[in-house]
């Protein structure tokens, strides 16, 4: 036994007054006389605060720091009618007589309103543009076709159980998914006809998952459920252990190699072992928020370093203040936690190492969107539509970079200060299928399951080329015509990997998987081209002459063809060495943030140079010398994506494809020059560039690569052009490309440092993607714990959406529903307690769902928790899996803008 206790105290009542957590965390509770929450006391000695009408309905509730939320509701119902927020935003709803909504209204006065037949269900929703969509119903409140305002219908089919079993979209795919009697998904039917399946033990869990190419992922349980091994179709094991309490305490990967996991009596993560002996340990406050991270590293020579991060925190939680070796950050935020500055004061360390004094600044509009940011770089101003679509970007310069849309929010213009960038034109689903690009038209087609399947650049004018693409001509007739100096064609294996490319300019390549999806050979036309791969069971890269036995124990690869690896004691790459003529050296601030490199050639020094970063952590200026030729740049961001670039006498900016870091266009600007120059990326199934053309439609820019991003030969070279694989910025100082929170080796194709998100990332810190061709890392970062795991399952996930948790993961305020959940062995990621909501970047308006934001108001948590108490008091583990469902029903069929 673990000997822990907890202690609840009731009143006469039988209501519960205080408790005491296994921690010795306590927490009072104040009741009415009618037996409602008025006061709640947290561990911390911080309060809470409710107040109810006479109906004992919420009418506010105030926070730790004073800040009051309050609740207006329609008539003696519980449906809240308004909600004033402690900033000033009200949110309005109007409902009918019979209870329904008929219209939300939010803090600028804008409007969507709702059209119900007679049961209550909407037909028809009216957004704050006057744009309709349209639902119909069957009897029992399913959805049967949704028609977005573009007149593009979705149909839904059930069966005689009311299961979903099959989705058709505008352009007439349909995806069928045969279920169990419970409702498990047994296999999803593809539109292209290849297939997934899963089985289930007895508790409805997933046990196996067999993709198109009959290769199957097993996954054993232990009699509580949870999971114990995890096989590759390779047959590579991953393998977890708990402690008595139920809680992961070893991971042990596919090279027997384990990472080990203690907590308090709490359950919070206190130390964490990585299988190469660096070790964290965690420290918590009274309120059970993170004040500090001390790290201890381990070296090749066994020195243990140790290294403390701390963080201030606000009576509510809020990051006030992170202090380590490098500098203070300080941090404040509006009434709704929105940031709005943060301001950087470097150590005497810190200074050093080219750390200097910033201030971030960030302002926001009533709907919490970003208006301006603010940075020594400059400023950039936001402009939205009544849908929060982005229509101006202001940049530093006074420039305006305008966004144009149709129907809810997809674009089909982007122009700067009316000087036309680029036009697009879309299919059924939204796709881009033509966009200008000069004096060339880049058209794109895609296959049943919306991969891009061909692509070509063409001179014909536009208004040519639907007399062209006719269904009754082959694809390759269209794709490969005379008119088209580009032109390319992608094929695809059943698992979903890319399998064959066709490209005018670089003929065909094939490629070979390994079972479990690692890249095992890239085979060009010419086959003396052609690059086989091999490694260990975690993916580290080997060399062909060594034992298939060969692991990487704790993932610091040593040695790989004729380069030589050396770290420090955080896992950062230190040295490198290739062959007996070239040795680069590599210094980290104390985030593990490359700040200055030197590389030798041949016993002279090659190259230096130096890379400052914000308090974002993005890359704002680098400064290199090569060969006695010294040069510099300076960084604009917008958000996490690179926007502006600085050099002396001449600046480019940067547009992307729409939710994506993959490049559209970049503008030129040079010192003495009035006209700018406008180039065109044209990029690959995965958003690398290959290509980039200028506003003639001449190539000025192509490049053919090696698999894992490394530029092979540059064919056209007639301008500087370094953006790679999404989200990476070539570096020709050192050969790495910046990955936003990481540098990549494409050599190798791994990070030099390991993830700053840790195992979220993956089992292997320092692995990019399983393969090159179908997936992208553009921050150096994946975390995928409950959205991978809801794929697994069989739920699809929309493009530009997120995981929501239905029961949080993380607030305080979910935890009576969290305990109830661990009660019945459901995993706070399992897919059960998940839903795909539009993201902030999303366009799509048409995807059903409230917009996920990573922060929800106390009454959600609240609702969730009565819902999810009174079902398991009701029915136990059936209802409250059932009422799980609901909720997201709810969520899903909320308006994007819904509080």
């Amino acid at each position: 036994m673990l000997g822990r206790r907890a202690e609840v105290t009731y009143n006469k009542d039988r209501r519960v007054i205080a408790s005491t957590d296994f921690g010795g965390e306590q927490y009072r509770i104040a009741l009415d006389n009618t037996g409602n929450i008025t006061g709640l006391t947290l561990p911390d000695g911080n309060q809470l605060s409710f107040e109810y009408d006479d109906l004992s309905r919420l009418t506010a509730e105030t926070d730790p720091l004073g800040r009051t939320t309050r609740y207006q509701h329609h008539y003696k119902t519980t449906l809240v009618k308004q909600i004033a927020y402690p900033d000033g935003a009200i949110w309005t709803a109007r409902y009918d007589s019979k209870g329904n909504l008929v219209a939300e209204i939010d803090a600028l006065g804008q409007k969507t309103e709702y059209l119900n037949s007679e049961d209550g269900l909407p037909h028809t929703i009216i957004d704050a543009t006057y744009k309709s969509k349209y639902l119909w119903w069957n009897n029992l409140a399913q959805v049967e076709r949704f028609q977005d305002c573009s007149g593009k219908s979705t149909w839904y089919r059930y069966d005689e159980r009311d299961q979903l079993v099959a989705v058709t979209d505008a352009l007439n795919n349909t995806t069928t998914l045969e279920r169990k009697t419970g409702g498990e998904v047994l296999s999803i039917n593809h539109p292209d006809g290849t297939r997934e399946s899963f089985t289930y033990n007895a508790h409805g869990q997933v046990l196996t998952h067999t993709n198109g190419k009959d290769q199957t992922t097993h996954l054993a349980r232990n009699a509580r459920g949870l999971p114990i091994r995890r096989q590759d179709p390779k047959g590579f094991i991953v393998g977890y252990q708990y402690d008595k309490a139920l809680r992961l305490a070893a991971l042990i990967n596919e090279n027997d190699a384990t990472y080990t996991f203690a907590y308090d009596d709490s359950d919070r993560l206190i130390e964490e072992k990585r299988i190469d002996q660096l070790t964290r340990r965690f420290s918590y406050n009274l309120g059970g928020n993170l004040t500090q991270v001390e790290e201890i590293g381990y070296s090749e020579k066994g020195e243990r370093p140790q290294r403390s991060t701390h963080f201030e925190r606000d009576p509510v939680g809020r990051l006030l203040a992170r202090l380590n070796d490098d500098a203070r950050q300080d941090f404040t935020y509006d009434d709704s936690d929105r940031l709005l500055s943060i301001q950087r004061t470097p150590t005497d360390g810190g200074r050093k190492i080219g750390v200097t004094a910033e201030k971030l600044e960030f302002a926001y509009d009533i709907l919490g969107r970003l208006t301006q940011e603010s940075s020594p770089q400059g400023t950039l101003a936001y402009d939205y539509d009544p849908l929060s679509n982005l229509t101006t970007l202001t940049l530093p310069t006074d420039q305006h970079l305008n966004h144009l849309y149709y129907g809810s929010g997809h674009l089909h213009q982007l122009n700067l200060d009316g000087q036309l960038i680029s036009d697009m034109e879309r299919d059924d689903l939204h796709r881009e299928i033509y966009r200008t690009q000069g004096k060339l038209t880049s058209c794109f087609g895609y296959d049943a399951l919306g991969r891009k399947a061909w692509q070509y650049a063409t001179t014909l004018p536009a208004e040519k080329l639907s007399q062209i693409q006719n269904p009754l001509i082959k694809p390759e007739r269209y794709i490969e015509h005379a008119y088209n100096p580009l032109h390319r064609r992608y094929e695809y294996d059943p698992a979903g990997e890319l399998s064959r490319t066709l490209d005018k300019l670089r003929g065909e390549v094939t490629y070979e998987y390994e079972a479990n999806g690692r890249l095992l050979e890239h085979n060009p036309e010419k086959r003396f081209d052609g690059e086989e791969f091999r490694y260990d069971a975690a993916g580290n890269r080997l060399n062909f002459n060594t034992s298939r036995f060969d692991r990487v124990k704790d993932n610091r690869l040593k040695q790989w063809s004729n380069h030589e690896y050396k770290y420090d004691a955080w896992g950062n790459l230190v040295e490198k060495i290739v062959g007996i003529v070239r040795w680069q050296t590599f210094t980290y601030d104390c985030e593990n943030r490359l700040v200055k490199t030197e590389t030798m050639a041949n016993s002279q020094v090659e190259s230096t140079s130096s890379y400052q970063y914000d308090s974002l952590g993005r890359r704002v200026g680098k400064q290199w010398e090569i060969k006695g030729q010294t040069d510099r740049k300076r960084f604009l961001w917008q958000g996490l994506r690179l926007l502006r670039e600085e050099s002396p006498g001449q600046s480019s900016l940067y547009l992307y494809e729409p939710g994506s870091y993959a490049p559209l266009a970049r503008i030129d600007e040079k010192e003495g020059e009035v006209e700018n120059k406008v180039y065109y990326f044209h990029t690959d199934q995965i958003g690398t560039p290959l290509e980039m053309t200028d506003a003639e439609g001449q190539i000025i820019w192509q490049a053919k690569y090696r698999p894992w991003g490394a530029i092979e030969k540059l064919v056209v070279n007639e301008v500087e052009q370094n953006l790679r694989f999404q989200g990476q910025y070539f570096d020709v100082e050192t050969g790495l490309h910046y990955n936003t929170f990481r540098y990549y080796d494409p050599e190798i194709g791994r990070f030099i440092t390991q993830d700053p998100i840790g195992l979220s990332g993956g089992d292997n810190l320092y692995l990019y993607a399983v393969n090159s061709t179908s997936r992208i890392d553009p921050l150096g970062l994946c975390s995928k714990t409950l959205s991978s795991r809801m794929v697994d399952s069989g739920i699809a996930r929309p493009a530009n959406s997120e995981a929501h948790h239905i029961v949080g993961d993380t607030s305080k305020l979910a935890k009576p529903a969290r305990k109830i959940l661990a009660k019945h062995d459901i995993d706070i990621d399992d897919p059960v307690n998940g839903v795909f909501l539009p993201n902030r970047n999303n366009t799509d308006f048409d995807l059903p769902g409230i917009a996920h934001n990573g922060k929800h108001p106390n009454i959600y948590f609240e609702n969730v928790n009565e819902m999810i108490i009174a079902a398991d008091q009701a029915g136990g583990k059936p209802m409250v899996m059932k009422t799980l469902d609901n909720i997201r029903g709810e969520l899903l069929a909320a308006s994007r803008d819904s509080k």
